[in-house]
């Protein structure tokens, strides 16, 4: 996913693809309990995650500097 442009169009095929999360360029589907997964990375600063249900809102201008 390295040269793969960051936009809305692509995250919503991400999401119908079963994707749930964007870390450090990867696309992760996440098994089982989703808050679960999410704790383990409540207390680091690194890797950086985002889930793709709130990226999909943010404006263009944001998603390109990701």
């Amino acid at each position: 996913m390295e040269h793969t442009q960051i936009n809305r169009k692509n995250i919503a095929y991400w999401m119908a693809e079963g994707y749930d999360v964007l870390q450090d360029g990867k696309l992760i589907k996440v098994e089982g309990d989703f808050p679960e997964f999410l704790k383990q990375f409540s207390d680091e600063d690194e890797p950086k995650i985002y889930l793709l249900q709130e990226l999909i809102t943010w404006p263009e201008e944001e998603l390109k500097k990701l």
